[in-house]
């Protein structure tokens, strides 16, 4: 299940592993497919340009390897979710 994607339409993506070891094809940025296996241990996942690239039991591990990874990309995102500024719309971080 995908919790966040990055605003700027790259493939860097939190997914919730609410199916451990299932794999799926996704469809890439560009418009391609990949396939897509699904860990079998950790809460979340992040994946990145179609590699998993960090696993955490924890939201706001995972979060902020997702801003650090923005960042590197140069995808400036919105930071951590702050449910007063931000809302989410299709998975994507906007300001109120």
């Amino acid at each position: 299940m995908i919790v966040r994607r990055c605003a700027k339409n790259m493939d860097i993506v939190i997914h919730k592993n609410t199916k451990p070891g299932m794999t799926k094809m996704v469809m890439m940025a560009d418009g391609s497919m990949t396939p897509l296996k699904y860990p079998n241990t950790k809460k979340y996942f992040l994946w990145v340009d179609g590699v998993i690239t960090h696993k955490s039991d924890s939201f706001e591990t995972i979060e902020n390897v997702y801003v650090n990874t923005c960042v590197q990309k140069e995808c400036h995102s919105h930071g951590r979710i702050d449910i007063v500024k931000h809302k989410l719309v299709n998975n994507k971080v906007t300001l109120r």
